[in-house]
């Protein structure tokens, strides 16, 4: 009976360690993330919400107007929230992440089924979503330069505009948009990422065994496959939440609106506006986010960092 109770003692002291551990080496891989990508992800944004027409700039031509009009600085507008939502991010992405997977898979989590890995990704998502509403809202705020949008003087004044014009619900416009883009999103991350690990990993290894480059590779592979699943959620999202949609006032403004709205003014191209930039921001991005983050892991498990 002791010896029974001592042994689930042990496992949930272990899951513990491995919760704080990836709760750890997300915040650090977030961090790193977020200053590698936010630039080009300003760019993004700024591309999305364009009002639509022969005017409307390529993301180059955003991305030189930009620094041009308001200086290198100007591509880094907004970044105290996302930046830490980013940290809060991938600390909820990677442990909801171990957590679903110990729930549904027994014993080592390596040997776990890429079905399964799949299905804990989409777990993540919907966990992460929470985090994600607000922080994108308010990014989104920041960023956009719409004739029409509201110039805020910080991150705070645009969060306590917000709050004061709907309360705690407005910093949740825009949810299900969300949603729809992180559950699949990250399915197709986290997959995207185990698919490169398992096909670095030597035959009877283990992800440790993999030098940080070939991490790197693998981590690209994700980014590149998150974004280019889900994007015209993305789309859709962005525009909702800085009111770019084009409808109607009065009219009733969701996911669907939203995107039949789109298509009608701007085609289909129209949901996959700032695809390209973001598949390519996101492929370095997510290189060194995912590197961070096993290197952390390694260093906080005592593995040798440049693999075996």
């Amino acid at each position: 009976m002791s010896s029974a109770g001592g042994e689930g003692a042990g496992a949930a002291e272990s899951d513990a360690l491995k919760s704080r551990n990836e709760t750890l080496s997300g915040m650090a891989a977030g961090f790193a993330c977020k200053l590698v990508e936010y630039p080009l992800d300003t760019v993004k944004v700024q591309v999305q919400t364009q009002r639509p027409g022969p005017d409307a700039l390529s993301p180059y031509q955003m991305l030189m107007r930009t620094v041009r009009k308001d200086g290198f600085t100007g591509l880094y507008r907004g970044i105290p929230s996302p930046l830490l939502g980013s940290m809060a991010e991938n600390s909820v992405l990677f442990s909801s992440y171990g957590f679903a997977g110990r729930m549904i898979h027994q014993g080592d989590q390596e040997t776990m089924p890429f079905h399964k890995k799949l299905f804990a990704g989409s777990c993540s998502g919907f966990a992460v979503a929470m985090v994600l509403t607000p922080v994108e809202l308010i990014k989104c705020k920041m960023q956009t330069t719409n004739e029409s949008a509201v110039r805020y003087k910080n991150s705070m004044d645009c969060i306590m505009a917000t709050l004061r014009q709907g309360g705690i619900r407005a910093l949740f416009h825009g949810h299900v948009g969300t949603l729809c883009r992180e559950v699949p999103g990250n399915a197709a991350w986290f997959g995207g990422y185990e698919l490169g690990v398992m096909l670095q990993t030597p035959e009877g290894g283990k992800k440790s065994d993999i030098h940080p480059v070939g991490l790197m590779v693998a981590g690209a592979l994700g980014g590149a496959m998150y974004w280019g699943i889900p994007f015209p959620f993305d789309v859709v999202k962005s525009k909702i939440q800085t009111d770019t949609h084009g409808l109607p006032e009065g009219a009733k403004v969701n996911v669907v609106s939203v995107m039949r709205q789109t298509v009608k003014t701007e085609g289909v191209s129209g949901l996959y506006r700032g695809c390209g930039i973001t598949v390519a921001r996101a492929a370095p991005s997510n290189a060194v986010l995912f590197c961070v983050y096993e290197m952390m892991m390694r260093t906080l498990n005592g593995d040798p960092l440049l693999g075996s």
